[in-house]
């Protein structure tokens, strides 16, 4: 340890004693951490930004088709009954029916997207009741007139958010029917907004199914396909098993007449698309990192050159090879790990600004700080292999000539 203390001294006593060519040396690996530091800290805000506001589009929740073409057979109120029951944990199973039709207010007449639903649709997105409630299961088994829609579009159809209790026309396939405005759900994330930017309005306006069928002519009584909701972590598990379940009882094993579809699988592919992007985009800083690894060579074979005699007269009183090249290593080693540390710090510094403004969260990771550290020691290792490995295989008489 007495002979690595006085590597390190001499090291840094090198490193002071040329603080101009240093901080020059430095430059690069400060760049290339700050980058790296900056580009895992974005990539984990982004990843972390759009998996959120993805499932407040999306939702929670799985689909279930059926394929006419391949089967007579359809989902029944029983099929639903039996995945509930077989699968407690979830938060329920509904039909889905939907129609694109107009809806009628004080304000005039709107584009809509008519949802005919169970009451667990409730579940479906993330963005909550928040004025009036959501139309329950007694209401959906008499099939009462009530609907819910979003807070953006009571204020397109009413020009107020009061509107609990009023009343609007829908009309689809040429019926027109009156309903009551129960609740409002929470308006969409910024993800749908730019999503939808330049497309045509609709509004969102969700109804029983039971309602659905006997004002616009739906069967209630065959489906051919159906939502299950159930929280993130297990929904995949549970469409899978719901799935299974429906197979066998409709006797379609084998035919890939059922298929099934969970928003978490969509997240799963998404985290996978933005780990690509992170990782290229980490490669790219990686390279300003290796720049600057060379520069780290190409200064540690300058200090070699310059210091020709002092490694001459240490070797010719016993210094061994393995010294002269630790000393030279651990003098790469603490400039770039010093690089390393300015480069941290600066990098989290841009990631913070850069976050801010953006709007995502700053997400930096002890991992990526500790092994962003690590990896500038080992550049400044592997890059001063080879001038510490020229300075110790120097012979004594070559070096003192010079």
């Amino acid at each position: 340890m007495g002979k690595l203390g006085e590597y390190i001294k001499s090291a840094i006593k090198q490193i002071i004693g040329n603080g101009y060519r240093t901080a020059m040396t430095m430059l690069g690996i400060v760049i290339g951490i700050a980058a790296v530091i900056a580009v895992v800290s974005l990539g984990n805000g982004m990843s972390s930004f759009v998996q959120s506001q993805i499932n407040g589009i999306a939702g929670n929740y799985g689909s279930i088709s059926i394929d006419s073409s391949k089967t007579s057979e359809t989902f029944t109120q029983d099929d639903f009954e039996l995945i509930e029951s077989s699968l407690p944990d979830i938060k329920g199973v509904s039909p889905d029916l939907s129609a694109y039709g107009k809806v009628s207010s004080r304000k005039g007449t709107f584009n809509a997207q008519i949802e005919g639903v169970a009451a667990c649709y409730v579940h479906a997105m993330s963005n909550e009741i928040v004025k009036g409630s959501y139309f329950n299961e007694q209401q959906v088994e008499s099939g009462q007139k009530v609907c819910v829609m979003l807070v953006d579009d009571a204020r397109k159809l009413f020009g107020t958010e009061d509107v609990i209790g009023l009343e609007v026309d829908l009309s689809a396939w040429g019926l027109t029917s009156t309903y009551t405005i129960v609740g409002l759900r929470e308006s969409m994330n910024r993800m749908y907004e730019f999503l939808m930017e330049g497309q045509d309005y609709y509004a969102t306006i969700e109804i029983p199914y039971t309602a659905m069928g006997s004002d616009f002519y739906y069967d209630t009584e065959h489906f051919y396909s159906m939502m299950l909701f159930a929280d993130q972590d297990i929904l995949s598990d549970r469409v899978t098993e719901a799935k299974e379940i429906l197979m066998n009882v409709h006797g379609l094993r084998g035919t890939k007449a059922i298929s099934g579809y969970s928003l978490a699988d969509f997240s799963e592919e998404l985290d996978t698309i933005l780990g690509y992007a992170t990782k290229f985009l980490m490669l790219v800083s990686v390279i300003s990192l290796i720049v600057g690894g060379i520069g780290v060579m190409n200064i540690m074979l300058v200090s070699v050159t310059e210091r020709t005699r002092e490694i001459g007269i240490r070797k010719s009183i016993g210094a061994k090879t393995g010294a002269i090249m630790t000393q030279f290593l651990a003098e790469a080693a603490i400039l770039t790990l010093l690089g390393g540390i300015v480069g941290i710090i600066l990098g989290i510094i841009m990631a913070t600004i850069i976050c801010t403004l953006i709007g995502f969260d700053v997400i930096i990771t002890p991992s990526s700080v500790v092994g962003a550290a690590l990896f500038s020691v080992l550049i400044g290792l592997f890059f001063g292999l080879y001038p510490a490995r020229k300075a110790a295989k120097m012979k004594p008489i070559d070096a003192l000539r010079l």
